[in-house]
């Protein structure tokens, strides 16, 4: 552009004032748009609080994955729910067979059987998952008004389950979740790849997997030559590996005058002492979006992004609302489009660069004279 407006004209300060337009031009910014990004907030007070595992949980499903109930016969499809402890990144995998409501609640009362009754369950969006939040809800009270329940369906009622959902299209808000189908996936394609087996096979090769994924360790291993067990999600399960070689037998030494409970009290203190000094301190740090949070306005024209569209396709809307953190910066808003209002995480957005009419002189216009 200037190389063309110096065949004729010679403009002072040309390459700042062409600079200048181009990056108010919408349709150049349309074309190749950036994104917003927000300063990176802190990790929510259940991934550093120290708790019971799968107390709070995330939950998420993979799949399909193929199975062959009966030998010559069709395949069917069949998913994978995946619950990770968001403390100490313990996964427990369910098989499941459709991705209805009713299926879904039945791997959630086999998860909570299993590992306990949880306090706080993650998810995304899906329709399945919302059923089954309506239906505990309705499960929950029904227990709390039937007097003649036993005294553990009344203690399981008063404690429940609240279930929270993540924004709209934002699977980063779910990265340990998401990171947990990462493993699983890699572990399971290695093995059995697109081939289909039968349910038996499957649920043996998901416990396995599962036994695997816990085995991995969170932290990596000291210099100290007498540590020679790195620290698990299976310590916090079963007090050890599940893929550890067996300890000798112990019996004949003495046991400081501690009793049977006592020990593995404390041996169970001893991990969550090696878990705040060696895996705690290493989410503090923050790999990225190091820069102070920007400020969000409501009313500002953005482009919201989709990756099913082109640039160009992308569709417009307006800030009618802000859902700023408990560090007081926004990361989640509420847009007002043609279509209805849309709650996007800030890194959908791209804000347009529009022109700034008290940054003007009165006359003047946006094209060099």
């Amino acid at each position: 552009m200037l190389s063309v407006l110096r065949l004729r004209f010679w403009p002072l300060g040309g390459r700042s004032v062409i600079r200048n337009i181009v990056h108010r031009c919408q349709k150049c910014f349309r074309c190749k748009p950036t994104s917003v990004q927000q300063f990176m907030g802190d990790l929510p007070a259940a991934r550093v609080t120290v708790s019971r595992p799968f107390s709070d949980a995330g939950v998420d499903y993979f799949g399909p994955v193929y199975l062959r109930p009966i030998p010559r016969r069709a395949t069917v499809k069949a998913y994978v729910a995946v619950f990770v402890c968001l403390c100490t990144k313990a996964v427990h995998l369910e098989l499941v067979s459709d991705l209805s409501t009713d299926r879904f609640l039945q791997a959630l009362r086999r998860f909570v059987a299993r590992r306990g009754l949880c306090t706080n369950i993650y998810s995304d969006n899906g329709t399945n998952f919302v059923g089954a939040r309506n239906q505990l809800k309705d499960l929950l009270k029904l227990l709390k008004s039937n007097d003649h329940n036993s005294a553990v369906s009344k203690e399981c009622a008063k404690v429940g389950i609240q279930w929270h959902f993540i924004p709209p299209s934002a699977p980063h808000f779910g990265g340990l979740w998401e990171a947990a189908v990462r493993s699983t996936k890699h572990h399971l394609l290695r093995v059995i790849g697109e081939s289909p087996v039968s349910p038996e096979d499957f649920t043996t090769l998901l416990t396995q997997v599962e036994a695997c994924l816990n085995s991995r360790p969170l932290t990596p291993l000291s210099d100290d030559p007498n540590d020679l067990e790195p620290l698990t999600p299976a310590h916090f399960l079963i007090g050890t590996s599940l893929l550890s070689i067996p300890e000798p037998e112990l019996g004949s030494l003495p046991n400081n005058r501690l009793n049977a409970l006592q020990l593995i009290q404390k041996r169970l203190q001893d991990f969550w002492k090696r878990w705040r000094r060696e895996y705690l301190c290493q989410l503090q740090s923050r790999n990225k979006r190091f820069k102070s949070g920007i400020q969000i306005e409501v009313g500002k024209l953005v482009v919201i992004k989709d990756d099913n569209q082109p640039p160009m396709k992308w569709r417009m809307g307006r800030i009618s609302d802000i859902h700023p953190g408990s560090d007081g910066i926004v990361r989640v808003v509420t847009l007002k489009t043609a279509n209805g209002s849309l709650i996007r995480p800030i890194e959908k957005l791209c804000f347009l660069p529009l022109p700034e009419e008290d940054d003007r002189p009165s006359g003047t216009t946006n094209h060099p004279q």
